[in-house]
């Protein structure tokens, strides 16, 4: 998951749109708002709360800014999981949503 995110999808164009298969935008703002407290994050969070669908809205650099599994190498994230290493942090993210 971490080559793939932060070496294969990292590596395409800011301006990328990012399209997933499902609506899950108001989820991840509640497990992100635990993690980080950025403007960005905000903004996603408000953009999510006044908008129904949120699919294609957003681009890989967007992500860049507040998909914490993409920022494993952030002070705040590694601070939030207790480790370092990117691959142990985005093991520890990923047990802490699956256990919200």
């Amino acid at each position: 998951m971490h080559v793939a995110l932060n070496k294969t999808l990292a590596a395409l164009p800011d301006d990328t749109k990012v399209y997933p298969g499902h609506e899950y935008t108001k989820q991840n703002c509640k497990f992100l708002t635990k993690i980080l407290q950025t403007e960005p994050v905000k903004k996603l969070e408000s953009f999510a709360e006044n908008n129904k669908e949120t699919q294609g809205r957003f681009t890989i650099g967007d992500e860049k800014t507040y998909n914490v599994f993409m920022r494993v190498e952030d002070p705040a994230v590694q601070k939030a999981t207790g480790k370092t290493d990117p691959v142990d942090v985005m093991g520890k993210l990923r047990e802490m949503k699956n256990n919200m």
